[in-house]
C-alpha cells in the first residue's frame, strides 16, 4: 500500500498542478490519516518510510523497486525530525518495524532542473527546504534509533537518460554516520550551490 500526498492532491476537488503548493498542507494531513489507518489493517511487519528532497527520484524508486510490496510505503520527503519521530512512534505502537529508504541525488543541480520542469509547481524554497530537511532528519534518525534500518540509494542517470539507483553499502555504523554528516547542507548552502551552477 503506497501512501502519497502527491497522489492525494490529484484527487482533490479543483486541483491545479500549476499551483500544487496550495494543496500541499491538506494533502499531507490526509496522507497522515491514511497512514495511521493503514497501520491498523495492513499485516506486514515492515513499514517503509521514504526520505529525500523533492525531485530526487523517490516516486520513480517506489514505482520501480517497491511496486507490488505488500506492506505500507509512505512516499514523502520526511523533512523534519518531529515528523519522523511521530511516524516511528506510531509504527512501534502498531507492533511493526520502521525502515527508512532514502534517495539522494548524485547532482543537486540536475534534481533542481527536474524540480523546475515538473507539472506540480512549488516555490523554489520548497526544493531547498526538503533537501536540507530530509538530510537532517536522516542523520537524526540514524543517531537516535538503533532499531530503525536505513537503506540509502543514490539516484543518477545512465547514458540513455534513464534514472538508476545505486545502494550505498557501509561496513559499519560509524561509516554510515560519517557519510550522513558529510552530506548535511543548509537551505542557504543549496541555494548558493544552485545559483553558482545555473
Amino acid at each position: 500500500m503506497i501512501i502519497s500526498a502527491d497522489v492525494i492532491k490529484k484527487q482533490m476537488k479543483n486541483y491545479d498542478p500549476g499551483n500544487a503548493e496550495k494543496y500541499h498542507q491538506e494533502s499531507a494531513r490526509e496522507a497522515d490519516i491514511e497512514f495511521k489507518n493503514a497501520l491498523k489493517v495492513i499485516k506486514n511487519k515492515e513499514v517503509i518510510l521514504m526520505n529525500g528532497g523533492s525531485a530526487s527520484g523517490k516516486t520513480e524508486f517506489v514505482s520501480e523497486y517497491l511496486n507490488g510490496y505488500e506492506g505500507i510505503v509512505f512516499d514523502g520527503t520526511l523533512p523534519t525530525p518531529e515528523g519522523a519521530r511521530v511516524k516511528i512512534k506510531n509504527i512501534a505502537k502498531a507492533h511493526k518495524e520502521a525502515v527508512v529508504y532514502s534517495v539522494i541525488p548524485d547532482d543537486l543541480l540536475r534534481a533542481f532542473v527536474a524540480f523546475l520542469n515538473r507539472d506540480r509547481k512549488f516555490q523554489d524554497i520548497h526544493f531547498y527546504r526538503t533537501h536540507s530537511g530530509s538530510r537532517k532528519t536522516l542523520l537524526w534518525v540514524a543517531e537516535r534509533y538503533k532499531n530503525v534500518k536505513l537503506k540509502i540509494f543514490e539516484s543518477s542517470y545512465n547514458k540513455t537518460q534513464n534514472m538508476i539507483f545505486s545502494e550505498l553499502i557501509f561496513d559499519n555504523k560509524e561509516q554510515e554516520l560519517a557519510y550522513l554528516k558529510r552530506i548535511q547542507m543548509t537551505e542557504d548552502d543549496i541555494l548558493k550551490l544552485v545559483n553558482e551552477k545555473i
